[in-house]
């Protein structure tokens, strides 16, 4: 699969001023990137926009699930953690690329496991495609849940606005996710990064105005005791269902590659107040903002999304869920435009579909898009909990890409030159498996706490 068809360059490619050339109707979506170069600032802006969405949103019921100080140090944990294995992924990659001559903004996250993998052991060197196309699938993953994630987050903040100002009025979420999906199925029928630029500015515009309008709320209307909240959860499985939360915000692993790539000076990427660390910090600011205040403020009442509990009066507060329901449903676009171009490419090796006219094949391509968007409404509706849907994607998808995936990698890339790397086996191999266990526990009982959940509440 080409570098340019996964998550980490569909929200970055205007800001990073590529340069893109698309046919869609003609050539079976052909996209090709040329790349500028980018200042540290520019970076700085793209990362943090790419770590900012509506996972910081769930964090408060995460807090309620793990308990206010419990959830507080697990927040720490999976952020220290998270920036560690972002810096050994973006080092190891750095070494394999210069030691073998590689084009360097060519390499994204897929790119660097192949030829990680090529260069490592020899007995391993035949999976590096399975490796790669691996990655890809819990790429495509993550996106098709984002879109999920997005329509059911889009669609339950317009019910709640609505129940509030028509309290006698029993707004059916089925009905208003059918009606936010059939603009999404037209907004979809053609894929252009060009005309996503504006959306995408004006998306982070709108969440930046509505976590402000957050903030504002949270430390002007009051906050419980402490010690009204419990600081440790009595329940293990709700611990568990909260992780997935946590990780979950902190899946910005992907996009470190093509930013760091894309920079005038990719050093400045790595360095100890370079992009990375200056991003992460801000980021963890803001997620314990959200996070431990959203919980201390609204207790045991908070509900999936923060947004859902936030009132519509006084009026300047009944901003913050239309802020947010423009903002998700513009970068719903970007988030599908990944999967789109992925299929669009598989349907070109189907026989029947290659042979096709062109205008059968843009018929077929719009009934392909039109079909994962209405995918992505119907497992959004399928399990109408915003909460529990981020931790399920967060604990299948984000764990093996933010915190299995890069540990693994350091092992094989080292594994080569182990008699000359001193303590190898302390090094790299203990260290290295403490991070996978952190990495397996999370995601298997991660999945299987939020699978019992989400199970119940179907059964329900």
């Amino acid at each position: 699969m080409p570098s340019y068809g996964t998550i980490n360059e569909i929200e970055r490619i205007d800001e990073a001023h590529a340069e893109v050339e698309i046919n869609d109707e003609e050539e079976g979506v052909q996209v090709e990137f040329s790349r500028k170069n980018t200042s540290t600032g520019s970076a700085l802006f793209n990362f943090l926009k790419g770590n900012i969405g509506t996972g910081i949103l769930a964090l408060p019921i995460a807090f309620k699930h793990s308990g206010l100080w419990l959830g507080f140090f697990l927040l720490l944990f999976y952020s220290i953690l998270s920036t560690y294995v972002m810096h050994q992924m973006l080092r190891i990659t750095e070494e394999v690329t210069v030691k073998n001559g590689l084009d360097r903004t060519k390499i994204d996250y897929s790119e660097a496991v192949f030829n990680i993998i090529k260069h490592g052991p020899q007995s391993l060197q035949r999976f590096k495609g399975i490796a790669k196309h691996t990655i890809n699938a819990f790429l495509i993953l993550t996106q098709i849940g984002f879109c999920c994630i997005y329509v059911l987050f889009v669609s339950q903040n317009i019910k709640y606005f609505i129940e509030v100002i028509w309290p006698t009025f029993n707004a059916n979420l089925y009905l208003i996710g059918f009606l936010v999906t059939l603009p999404l199925i037209l907004l979809n029928m053609r894929v252009s990064l060009r005309a996503n630029a504006i959306p995408s500015a004006l998306a982070l515009m709108a969440m930046v105005i509505g976590l402000g309008l957050i903030f504002i709320y949270l430390f002007t209307t009051g906050l419980k005791d402490m010690s009204s909240l419990p600081a440790v959860s009595n329940s293990f499985e709700q611990v568990l269902s909260a992780l997935g939360i946590f990780i979950f915000t902190f899946e910005g692993i992907a996009l470190t590659l093509p930013i760091r790539n894309r920079m005038r000076e990719p050093d400045q990427f790595v360095s100890t107040f370079g992009v990375l660390n200056v991003t992460m910090v801000i980021t963890t600011c803001l997620c314990v903002t959200v996070g431990f205040f959203g919980y201390l403020h609204f207790g045991d009442d908070i509900l999936g999304s923060i947004t859902y509990n936030i009132p519509n009066t006084p009026a300047i507060y009944a901003m913050v869920k239309p802020l947010f329901i423009f903002a998700i449903f513009l970068t719903y676009l970007l988030q599908f435009y990944v999967p789109a171009l992925i299929f669009g490419r598989l349907m070109m090796k189907i026989p029947c579909h290659r042979a096709a006219s062109p205008r059968r094949q843009s018929v077929y391509r719009k009934l392909m898009r039109a079909s994962l968007v209405l995918l992505t409404y119907a497992i959004a509706m399928l399990v109408p909990h915003l909460d529990l849907m981020v931790s399920l994607l967060g604990a299948i998808s984000s764990s093996v890409l933010a915190i299995l995936a890069p540990p693994i990698l350091e092992i094989i890339h080292c594994w080569p030159e182990k008699e000359q790397i001193p303590w190898f086996y302390i090094k790299i191999v203990a260290k290295n498996g403490l991070l996978i266990s952190v990495g397996v526990f999370s995601a298997v009982f991660g999945t299987i706490a939020t699978a019992f959940e989400i199970f119940g509440v179907m059964w329900q």
